[in-house]
């Protein structure tokens, strides 16, 4: 009996064995079949939402722009739902300046909305020779300045005015430099001095204390800097690479425009490792009577020309520090004009 009663146990043991086999078997294919049918919902959103975005937005139609001023074309476009992305170039037909003279794509095309449209604005005829300014108010001519010599390709930068006291109305233009009659043949800087009337004027001397010699000419760069700073360098081992303007004189005090600031960098010792070289550029100039526009630039060893510092000056003494490639020539300009160069070594 004890015989029979094992084998029935053995053989109901394999029975059950089978049954659980059998019913793994079936949920693994349940589970195998779930899994996929999840990734193919899975891709087949991932699907519709790669069309949609393909799509996009609404699609409009381009409007003829051409011949209208230019804030016109903008508000035009905005209607639309589209914007501009402007060129200028010179028109050889009088009366364009400033009308949008081309676009691109053409009106009547028809794209996503929230794309920009190329809108091409005239400068006007092409301008040989500088006209005459003086006596005209500043505020008046600015734009017409930055539209006849805006641009990659014009040969000529305004640069910021200098205010000077006088009877006339303030923003009444006294002097120009070039000229007016000077032809324009090549890259040039026009310059205007210009009354603020009666009024001292004064500035406050900005802190520039703390930072690199890179930072030190961006601030000396500002378009509103009206402050002559009087650099000098000392070699410092524990100085940052960049350099660090460790004293300033006159912070935060009234002056007069373009009066003097004492500013001292350290810098690290020349190293023969150092591909680049620190130093100061000297340089004595005629006292102006105004401050007249300045440039320094430097052309390195390979060919490639850079402008380390382009700020109105005074005149007489000129301290600019800069950090270049060893071998780089350094090139100043006053007023359009080169005055002096020197081998950064």
């Amino acid at each position: 009996m004890k015989k029979l009663e094992v084998k029935d146990l053995i053989r109901k043991i394999k029975i059950e064995a089978a049954e659980y086999s059998e019913n793994v078997a079936s949920h693994g294919k349940l589970i195998l079949i779930t899994v996929i049918l999840t990734f193919i919902v899975m891709f087949a959103v991932a699907l519709s939402v790669f069309f949609i975005s393909v799509q996009g937005a609404e699609k409009v139609r381009v409007p003829n722009v051409k011949g209208m001023s230019l804030n016109n074309a903008i508000l035009e476009m905005q209607t639309r739902e589209l914007y501009p992305k402007l060129q200028f170039r010179y028109s050889d037909l009088p009366g364009e300046k400033g009308l949008v003279i081309d676009q691109y794509p053409k009106e009547g095309s028809i794209v996503k909305a929230y794309r920009s449209i190329t809108v091409t604005v005239s400068r006007g005829v092409p301008i040989e020779e500088f006209e005459d300014y003086t006596g005209k108010d500043i505020d008046s001519i600015q734009n017409s300045l930055d539209l006849a010599f805006s641009g990659a390709d014009s040969l000529v930068k305004v640069s910021r005015p200098v205010y000077v006291k006088s009877d006339a109305p303030v923003g009444t233009i006294l002097e120009q430099f070039p000229a007016a009659g000077t032809p324009i043949e090549d890259y040039m800087r026009l310059q205007f001095v210009v009354s603020s009337g009666n009024k001292n004027v004064e500035v406050e001397v900005p802190s520039v204390e703390g930072k690199s010699i890179k930072s030190f000419l961006a601030q000396l760069n500002n378009t509103n800097n009206q402050i002559t700073y009087n650099v000098s360098l000392s070699e410092d081992s524990s100085a940052p690479r960049e350099g660090k303007v460790i004293s300033q004189e006159k912070v935060g005090k009234k002056v007069k425009p373009y009066s003097r600031s004492d500013v001292k960098i350290a810098v690290r010792p020349a190293s023969q490792e150092s591909s680049n070289i620190q130093g100061l550029f000297t340089y004595n100039l005629p006292e102006y009577p105004f401050a007249v526009s300045v440039k320094l630039d430097a052309v390195s060893p390979d060919g490639n020309q850079t402008t380390i510092a382009d700020f109105n000056h005074p005149g007489k003494i000129i301290t600019i520090p800069y950090d270049v490639k060893k071998g780089s020539t350094l090139i100043l300009y006053v007023m359009n004009e080169e005055k002096t160069r020197e081998v950064a070594e």
